[in-house]
């Protein structure tokens, strides 16, 4: 394997003439490459042309070497271009992506001033596009060998995706970028030669006001939409920043600016100087910092505009005359707003693999690390980290020209950015890389996560939960006593003092080898199904859940538990009661039950198969269903309530243990009475049953022992719930969080 000082020497120097000989043909390129529908469409394929007769000679296609090339065209003249070096371990990638060949406006020539290329493009995005085949040219001449395999994605359709299916998302939908996800994935398409940690999100959006067009001498039969656009922007933007203020991981980022809401275009119908015009309309856009969910501040402007139009007449108006209501003529002004598309911004992942090789490679380049952020936009690559790809940004250019009229990269930079900072990627990922297989957290998807999460969970709410368990089904279970005999137990307290005399401490155990066996089936399936559930129920990959959102995915998961959790629970409940009933001569356990294993078998031999095993089923399914929603509803909000908002990554363990143990607490407050119901029809005596269903068993008890028969149990189950759940909610957020 080539060491470190090796891979350099082999990658050398940028061969300075070859590069902006390749740049100037790029950028002579430009004035066909330009994006913005629908009269401009821009041909990649121009820019394609010039980087293939640089690299196929290297290429397998041509058998002259090692470079795999894979042209990708999904609209006429528009095409990605896929490039690989392989390494000696095809599971370890280190991939470029974001070099798009797509540009903003004139110049579209490039000249040369000392170390300054001027043009269209040298800083943005052409400049890498350069930058990029020259590294895979020298590979491909070379042929170092490298542990990591290096891919190169020329992409499409950057600057403006109003077409669809053209690049990164046609490329991801394809699944063409999927071995991308073995490694870190360097965006190239920021400036400065620092990382680029942080971008904001972007929301385009138009306010139209109409009034009533009047002479302006006769103002006071107007209504003045210029007047009642600032007005309300005034009013729009103050709520806004009430809204999304300052958050505090934005300083974290390092962030310039924090979120914002800005107008920057004005346009009327015209008309003459003293004429006040009918209709307006202010444009703008919001950044939003990453920590932000776009949906929702899209959702709040619509709200805040819809208030406003209600309201119309409490805005402050501009002198003695100025109005936007008119009585008399039953006119009110009105303001509608109207968003373009809007995408997400990205925070990259500090602690990730990525990460740590951007930073080193930076430090041996540039001789220090700062990295930055930006409420710059830069589509795509949220949606790229979303889908699971270690996506980390960076460039070469100079930010004090990007999209500047006199835009020009400096070329020592690019050299720079070549020798030491490309290089040392190629070098620092091929050193950095693990053998054997991806981190477990690289590897396990949120499916197994929750799977594993869940499962500590559940066994973190089971020890702490049990003896309450028996307790309370003990309680439920114990017959009606004979005339003027008392109850076995006269409550929980005396429960569990004969239970102790009689049983020993490991009485409050019993029962427990059946949940324990399915423990991690049970709690798994529960969180695992929610999860899914929450992310058909997102707006966007990420997006935090509403209450009611949080409700549906609770119901959700309630369905599937039930099936689950029917058998388990008729096996755990015939052990708890068994001691209660057999005092009473029931024939449900004339046969004394050696173990979970032992009820199975008897169920199974003796009650119908596997029938009786969900015996049950309908009062299991009538709990687990609205259990669940209200408390995964209320772990939601109390956890949104603590946190002040709908961010509650930032919560403490004490408040995660509060949430969960009134979570829990919620769950039996909604469904207990079913719960009895439950517990006595699973127990009850199959040849010589007390209640033929359901409904009959709830009559039945509130015949004989009145409404408090149905809460049988409450207090131990009340008491077990808080301090179960809670440990419960605990043990699965602090393992999700460790798995990433």
């Amino acid at each position: 394997m080539a060491s470190s000082s090796s891979v350099k020497k082999s990658l050398g120097e940028l061969n300075k003439d070859s590069f902006v000989t390749l740049l100037t043909k790029l950028i002579g390129e430009s004035k066909y490459v330009q994006n913005n529908p629908p009269e401009l469409i821009p041909e990649e394929d121009r820019i394609v042309k010039h980087v293939l007769e640089t690299l196929l000679p290297y290429s397998t296609t041509t058998g002259g070497g090692p470079l795999i090339v894979n042209h990708v065209t999904y609209h006429p003249n528009r095409g990605n271009l896929i490039v690989e070096y392989p390494g000696t371990q095809q599971d370890q990638i280190l991939s470029f992506v974001g070099m798009h060949m797509d540009v903003d406006f004139d110049p579209f020539s490039m000249t040369i001033d000392g170390e300054k290329l001027c043009g269209r493009g040298t800083t943005d995005c052409l400049g890498h596009v350069a930058l990029v085949t020259e590294l895979m040219k020298r590979l491909g001449e070379r042929k170092a060998k490298l542990k990591s395999t290096v891919v190169a994605v020329f992409i499409a359709s950057e600057e403006n995706s109003s077409i669809p299916g053209v690049g990164v998302d046609a490329l991801m939908k394809d699944g063409l970028l999927n071995k991308l996800k073995n490694g870190p994935l360097f965006w190239i398409d920021t400036a400065d030669k620092q990382p680029c940690i942080g971008t904001g999100g972007m929301i385009p959006w138009k306010l139209h006001t109409t009034g009533k067009l009047f002479h302006s001498g006769l103002a006071h039969k107007a209504i003045n939409p210029l007047e009642l656009s600032m007005e309300a922007l005034k009013e729009i933007q103050l709520r806004f920043y009430k809204d999304f203020p300052p958050h505090p991981k934005e300083q974290v980022y390092g962030f310039a600016t924090p979120s914002t809401m800005k107008p920057t275009q004005w346009s009327y119908p015209g008309g003459g100087i003293n004429q006040i015009p009918k209709e307006c309309t202010i444009s703008g856009d919001v950044r939003l910092t990453p920590f932000y969910n776009v949906t929702d501040a899209i959702k709040k402007l619509q709200e805040y505009v819809d208030d406003l139009n209600a309201n119309i007449e409490k805005l402050d108006t501009r002198g003695p005359v100025s109005k936007y209501v008119l009585p008399d003529e039953q006119l009110r002004g009105r303001i509608k707003i109207s968003f373009d598309e809007a995408f997400s911004g990205v925070a990259c992942d500090l602690d990730s693999r990525g990460f740590h090789v951007l930073c080193k490679a930076t430090e041996e380049a540039v001789g220090r690390v700062k990295p930055y952020s930006i409420t710059g936009s830069l589509p795509l690559i949220r949606e790229l980290q979303d889908e699971g790809f270690d996506v980390q940004t960076c460039g070469y250019g100079l930010m004090a020209t990007y999209h500047a009229k006199n835009e020009y990269c400096l070329l020592s930079d690019m050299c720079q950015g070549y020798q030491d900072y490309e290089g040392s990627f190629v070098k620092k990922s091929a050193e950095s890389m693990p053998s054997g297989k991806k981190p477990v957290q690289a590897v396990m998807g949120d499916v197994a996560k929750d799977l594993v999460a869940g499962t500590v969970g559940g066994a973190a709410q089971l020890i702490v939960g049990h003896p309450f368990d028996t307790i309370k089904v003990k309680l439920q279970s114990q017959p009606t006593p004979l005339p003027g005999q008392p109850l076995k137990y006269s409550g929980a307290m005396d429960a569990v003092r004969k239970t102790i005399a009689s049983e020993g401490p490991s009485g409050l155990y019993k029962g427990m080898g059946a949940p324990l066996a399915t423990v991690a089936a049970f709690n798994a399936l529960l969180f695992t199904v929610r999860g899914q559930m929450e992310a058909l129920l997102r707006s966007e990959p990420g997006a935090p859940l509403t209450v009611n959102q949080q409700i549906i995915a609770g119901a959700g998961a309630g369905v599937a538990v039930s099936f689950l959790a029917c058998p388990t629970e008729l096996i755990k409940c015939r052990l708890q009661a068994q001691s209660a009933l057999a005092d009473s001569g029931s024939a449900a356990v004339a046969v004394k039950y050696a173990g979970p294993m032992d009820v199975a078998r008897h169920v199974l031999r003796s009650e119908g198969g596997m029938r009786g095993l969900f015996k049950g089923l309908i009062p299991t399914m009538a709990r687990e269903v609205p259990g669940n929603a209200a408390m995964f509803g209320v772990y939601e909000a109390l956890k949104q309530y603590l946190a002040g908002g709908q961010d509650t990554s930032k919560l403490g363990r004490g408040s995660l243990i509060i949430a969960g143990g009134l979570a829990g607490a919620s769950f039996w407050v909604s469904v207990y009475p079913t719960d009895v119901v439950k517990s006595v029809i699973q127990v009850d005596d199959h040849k010589n049953p007390k209640f033929s269903g359901s409904i009959d068993a709830f009559r039945k008890i509130v015949a004989s022992e009145g409404v408090k028969g149905l809460y049988k149990g409450f207090g131990p189950a009340m008491a077990r719930s808080v301090p179960a759940n809670a440990a419960c909610f605990l043990a699965y957020e602090v393992t999700r969080s460790s798995l990433g």
